[in-house]
């Protein structure tokens, strides 16, 4: 898509082949049919210019849309920091199941864990997250004068619990340590076709915890709950009343896609990706540290229910 955007000028107006790329990345013909056909599936891309033989590829608005919302994330210094030491945790997690002894954190750098966006994480990004996590007292290792923390470490028992019980959510987990942080006690507003969704609700803080119990797939379950929490919080927010709508239209017809028989993966990341584009502005301006961080704990639990479900 990258690549794509690039060649297309960032326009929705130019037919671009793609076996120029495709065979940059060593993907033979059929690969690169079947690339553009995944993407034009999921609403990225349109075919229309393909010929015989000759795989052609044209930006849609929502691919245009992608391209940037990644680049975005992958320019964002923050982003990255909780991205990588959440991923870090992980990788020492996975370490200690396959009982490697106080394994060596540059290892990361190279893990398919240090790949995020489509770049890897700098070593001064993984030495940062490997000072933080230390500081922590999620692992614990070795450290030396000439670089930022432990050279090599292990996964501490309260590491183990965030990897287990919080998905290696760090902020989340810590804040749940400090025990205090935003508390919303208003519940999820529904408008228009639920189809009788049952939605069992618990409010307990920044992190609450949902089941969603109606009719959603295992696999749509964690996006369903991300949109569902931030329904929750909307009052938090301080949103116009417009504005507010605007968010609980958007966010219900994910919910309500979820718990059709038999969701559209393309569908619910173009829904989910349209929640998000409310988002962003309130975690980067709202007048509020509380609205803030709420907006961007809800983008950043879209995006991963996104990268792992649809």
């Amino acid at each position: 898509m990258d690549w794509v955007y690039d060649k297309a000028n960032g326009t929705s107006t130019e037919n671009t082949a793609i076996t120029e790329f495709t065979e940059s990345v060593g993907v033979d013909l059929d690969g690169a049919f079947t690339l553009l056909w995944y993407c034009r599936d999921e609403g990225l891309l349109s075919d229309e210019g393909t010929g015989m033989g000759n795989p052609c590829a044209v930006l849609t608005a929502y691919g245009i849309a992608d391209v940037l919302e990644r680049r975005r994330r992958r320019a964002d210094p923050a982003s990255r920091a909780r991205t990588c030491r959440s991923a870090l945790l992980s990788w020492f997690y996975r370490q200690r199941i396959t009982q490697v002894h106080m394994p060596v954190t540059d290892e990361f750098g190279q893990a398919d864990g240090s790949l995020w966006e489509a770049t890897r994480f700098s070593t001064v990004e993984i030495q940062d997250a490997a000072e933080y996590l230390s500081d922590k007292g999620l692992i614990n290792g070795v450290s030396v004068a000439e670089i930022r923390g432990p050279v090599q470490a292990e996964i501490t028992t309260d590491g183990i619990d965030c990897v287990t019980d919080w998905k290696s959510n760090v902020a989340a987990y810590l804040r749940d340590q400090r025990g205090y942080g935003p508390t919303i006690n208003h519940g999820p507003v529904f408008h228009g076709n639920t189809q009788g969704g049952q939605w069992a609700w618990g409010n307990r803080d920044v992190s609450q915890h949902q089941d969603i119990a109606h009719q959603v797939a295992p696999e749509f379950q964690p996006l369903a709950e991300a949109v569902a929490t931030i329904l929750g919080q909307l009052p938090a927010y301080g949103l116009k009343p417009q504005e507010q709508q605007d968010i609980e239209d958007a966010a219900n017809e994910v919910l309500a896609e979820a718990q059709q028989d038999q969701p559209e993966p393309g569908k619910l990341r173009r829904l989910a990706t349209t929640v998000k584009g409310f988002l962003f502005p309130i975690a980067t301006d709202a007048a509020s540290e509380e609205a803030r961080q709420l907006a961007q704990q809800g983008l950043d639990q879209i995006t991963a229910a996104i990268t792992s479900a649809v």
